[in-house]
């Protein structure tokens, strides 16, 4: 799979899992929750990585 190629698929994850997590479990309020979520996303659609290196790009 080309996920396991990618760091920023699996941070992108990963940082899904435990925010969505965090949310459930109660550490985390609804509203902390959109930020974080907003700022994952922004980061994961704006970070264009460098295709040419292995393990660089998306």
């Amino acid at each position: 799979m080309q996920i396991y190629q990618s760091a920023s698929k699996i941070v992108f994850i990963l940082m899904a899992v435990a925010t969505i997590a965090g949310m459930l479990i109660g550490k985390i309020d609804a509203k902390d929750f959109l930020t974080l979520a907003s700022m994952a996303f922004a980061f994961y659609f704006a970070n264009k990585g460098d295709g040419s290196q292995p393990f660089a790009g998306k």
